[in-house]
């Protein structure tokens, strides 16, 4: 299987470039783009996860990754930064004339872009990580939702304006919000049934009063129930074994 796969939408905008007269200006945009993925990459592999495929669009890549939900939050700001994180190598390369100018401007653009706190972007899943720095999982992940939202409507109000690629993305942001909305209850039990099957390293312990809605990434959690002191995976197996 490619690991690497080039979307059909982005060989019909090369083309389109091509006749058009702007191809070197595809081929910087693409480059950054490539380059931005493999600083994904290169923190997936230094944290030992599995690459499944990177997908390079015309306005942007996207690498899918096999990893826990339970992942440390740490890893998982990492991961997200190291698109970015790649970019500003990218400011050294010694070009000239018109072509640095190209260059600085696609190259900060993205950066930017990628930066808003919207589904699918790099920006959503800095976010979502500290959401679940100080709430549970299944609180940040509905806020997660909520501003993703929330800035498709900036997004759109700030470029209203007619343009095919501005059309492209909101379709993008709104279908990759709607996907993650509609995996809401999913993922949640695949959060909670890793955490019954495997042994996490835990960051931190908490305890108190609640139910496994107060779940937290990186926490385990014990539960004070009628003067006991009951463990998260005593809870899940309830759930579970029913």
């Amino acid at each position: 299987m490619k690991i690497i796969k080039i979307n059909n939408l982005t060989y019909f905008f090369l083309i389109l470039f091509f006749l058009t007269g702007y191809f070197k200006i595809a081929l910087i945009i693409l480059f950054i783009v490539f380059f931005h993925e493999l600083g994904h990459v290169f923190f997936i592999k230094l944290f030992k996860y599995k690459v499944i495929d990177m997908t390079i669009y015309p306005f942007g890549g996207m690498t899918h990754i096999e990893k826990k939900l339970n992942s440390p939050l740490k890893h998982d700001l990492i991961i997200a930064f190291g698109g970015i994180f790649f970019q500003l190598f990218l400011y050294l390369i010694p070009f000239k004339g018109i072509t640095k100018l190209y260059f600085i401007k696609y190259n900060t653009s993205i950066m930017l872009f990628n930066m808003l706190p919207i589904i699918p972007l790099d920006g959503s899943i800095i976010l979502n990580s500290i959401l679940n720095k100080f709430f549970s999982y299944k609180l940040s992940y509905k806020l997660y939702l909520i501003i993703s939202l929330l800035f498709i409507i900036i997004y759109l109000f700030l470029n209203y304006t007619y343009s095919l690629n501005n059309y492209l993305i909101v379709s993008l942001f709104i279908l990759k919000t709607y996907t993650a909305y509609k995996n809401t209850k999913y993922l949640f039990y695949r959060f909670l049934l890793e955490r019954y099957l495997y042994d996490l390293p835990f960051k931190y312990l908490n305890t108190k009063k609640g139910n496994l809605d107060i779940l937290k990434k990186d926490t385990y959690q014990y539960f004070k129930e009628d003067g006991n002191i009951i463990s998260e995976k005593k809870m899940l197996k309830k759930l579970f074994d029913k």
